[in-house]
């Protein structure tokens, strides 16, 4: 897990480069694990977006070929106030405890 802001926003890296196979694991790990339901499931390409709620937030689980998964705000660089504070909280839980070594890619 790598917490990162080069594109303008805050995201959390969970895997690099790997096979869009590892995005359904860890989406399957994300539902069972921390209780996440997706919703407003989107591809694009080669690209996988799937939105979900977190606190008072939403979230997207998303998947690029040539970066990886990440999770980040749904607003990406617009991520309203309630979208960071509820990403933040998300990151926390992802980055402390069982949770800290989530995927291996």
């Amino acid at each position: 897990m790598t917490l990162q802001t080069k594109n303008g926003y805050p995201e959390v890296v969970l895997a690099s480069q790997c096979e869009s196979a590892t995005f359904y694991t860890t989406a399957d790990w994300l539902r069972h694990e921390i209780g996440i339901s997706f919703c407003n499931k989107e591809k694009q390409d080669n690209m996988i977006y799937w939105q979900f709620y977190f606190g008072t937030g939403i979230a997207v689980l998303k998947y690029d070929p040539s970066t990886g998964i990440s999770v980040c705000p749904a607003g990406f660089g617009k991520a309203t106030v309630e979208e960071k504070a509820a990403f933040k909280m998300l990151s926390d839980t992802m980055a402390y405890g069982q949770y800290a070594n989530l995927i291996i890619c």
